[in-house]
């Protein structure tokens, strides 16, 4: 019997506005949170939007979007107290259970991959499986999280809730830069970056066009925050009608080139909050921007490498 019932996004979606429901509840009580009520209406308003956005009217789901924006940008979403065990406790925990800590760690991975190659074929969606995998994944290693170290289930709540205060609005930047993203493939930016560069360069030259298909694509995953974002739109403008075609070189090594160099931009931006704003906060960097600081050297080295690397295969294959 099929079990593609069982791997439908919208579980996923329900389940995550449930969660941040309960971070809103407990923020609303905790008395030693200055800014309480913004941050409690900050998580409940993402809430209904993964919840209940895909019944709700687009301009109602656009109206939730800028209130949130509203309330972050008015500095209404801060931290607060979250009973946390202090640092002999939670010392004494680790000796107690030693390597037993990292199961529920391993068992998301395993569980995600193992699920992905037993539910193939027909009636399942390969990203479906990934994700629903990943949140049913999620959920067992929390079981087992809570059974190895005997915690009350509140703990969760309490602790889950710091993570997202100290994320913050971060948290929905990577659903904001998907939609920017989609924004402006749909608006035909690229054809507008292809005018534009056509007119200021020398498109003749194999090596001006290396260089300016590679730092458009750097450009705009700095902007955007995403490489597969940044991706089509810049293939679409420059990388097809300015490189492919007029030069004949192949579409697979400028796509691999084009996509690989984009992660300069990610090194280099905030916008990707996953990789270069999330670790300062949980790891409490006095810098917020200090993996970024870090990271910019090699990612101008890496930028230096793909253009010459591209530029000479490009011209041995011409």
């Amino acid at each position: 019997m099929s079990l593609a019932w069982l791997f439908d996004l919208e579980v996923v979606y329900v389940a995550t506005g449930v969660v941040l429901a309960v971070f809103a509840g407990f923020t609303l009580a905790d008395r030693a949170n200055r800014a309480r009520i913004g941050t409690a209406m900050f998580w409940l308003v993402l809430g209904v939007l993964f919840a209940l956005g895909s019944h709700l009217p687009a301009w109602l789901n656009g109206v939730l979007v800028v209130i949130l924006v509203a309330i972050d940008g008015l500095g209404l979403v801060r931290q607060g107290s979250y009973r946390e065990a202090g640092q002999a406790e939670r010392a004494a925990g680790a000796d107690r259970h030693g390597l037993l800590l990292f199961v529920p760690v391993v068992l998301i991975p395993t569980l995600t991959y193992a699920g992905t190659r037993v539910f193939q074929g027909p009636g399942y969606t390969a990203n479906d499986v990934l994700y629903v995998g990943l949140g049913l994944s999620s959920a067992v290693a929390t079981v087992v999280a809570l059974w190895i170290t005997r915690a009350r289930p509140v703990l969760l709540a309490h602790d889950g809730r710091r993570l997202a205060d100290a994320i913050g609005a971060v948290l929905i930047l990577p659903q904001l830069l998907a939609a920017l993203g989609e924004m402006f493939k749909t608006a035909g930016v690229g054809r507008v970056i292809a005018s534009s560069v056509a007119a200021v360069i020398p498109t003749d030259s194999l090596l001006a066009v290396v260089l300016v298909t590679c730092a458009s694509v750097v450009l705009f995953t700095f902007i955007m925050g995403n490489s597969f974002a940044a991706f089509p739109v810049i293939m679409a403008g420059i990388g097809v009608p300015l490189l492919i075609e007029p030069f004949g070189v192949s579409p697979a090594l400028v796509g691999l080139m084009t996509l690989t160099v984009a992660s300069c931009g990610t090194l280099c931006t905030p916008m990707a909050a996953n990789f270069n704003l999330l670790p300062p906060a949980l790891l409490e960097m006095r810098d917020r921007h200090g993996v970024i600081k870090f990271q910019a050297p090699v990612a101008a080295a890496m930028f230096a490498v793909h253009v010459l690397l591209l530029w000479g295969l490009a011209s041995f294959a011409a």
